[in-house]
């Protein structure tokens, strides 16, 4: 379990291995037919290449979310507009692993693929398939385990210190009891 780096820098928070250790009978029970026009011969690089644009799409979404907006309002950097706030930089995220959330963005890497690129490439789409089936579990997991992420934000390095300080991290308070139609309220499971 590591995030996969070029040149120092991330491009991946998981690698075949990590998506193996997940869901190994997927991969045992379906042959993987890789597109010629791919330019790939090998499952295990195929598979990463799914995993390196799954990390590229969730950090689109750290960055699309109001949590990011505010988290940068919160550190002192005010943006004026939508098109000046700045990317979300997985080479900040947790460095050195201190407080283990590396492991949470390798199954939220793993899960995005599974529900994006791997069951979609694979699956048998009938009515009540096992299939959608697994796709759904797939996107509950990786929607449970973002709304978890961005609201225990102790996880960034945003001065690119090395160490998360204290005046980096965000935490939203989630209510615990039950209410109808408010989306607002995380729940960790």
């Amino acid at each position: 379990m590591s995030f996969i780096t070029v040149t120092g820098n991330v491009v991946s928070f998981a690698e075949y291995t990590d998506l193996l250790q997940k869901d190994q009978r997927l991969l045992v029970n379906n042959a993987i037919i890789i597109p010629a026009e791919s330019g790939f011969v090998d499952v295990t690089d195929y598979i990463e290449d799914m995993l390196i644009k799954s990390t590229g799409r969730i950090l689109l979404k750290l960055k699309a979310s109001s949590w990011w907006q505010g988290y940068n309002g919160y550190v002192g950097n005010n943006v004026s507009s939508l098109s000046a706030l700045p990317n979300v930089d997985p080479n900040r995220i947790d460095p050195g692993n201190a407080l283990g959330r590396q492991q949470q963005f390798v199954d939220l890497a793993v899960y995005y693929c599974m529900k994006e690129y791997l069951i979609p490439l694979i699956g048998q789409f009938e009515i009540d398939s096992n299939d959608v089936n697994k796709m759904d579990m797939y996107s509950r997991k990786f929607e449970d385990l973002f709304n978890e992420l961005i609201s225990m934000a102790d996880w960034y390095d945003y001065d690119d210190s090395g160490t998360v300080d204290s005046d980096e991290k965000v935490y939203t308070t989630m209510h615990t009891r039950r209410t109808r139609g408010r989306k607002s309220i995380v729940r960790i499971k």
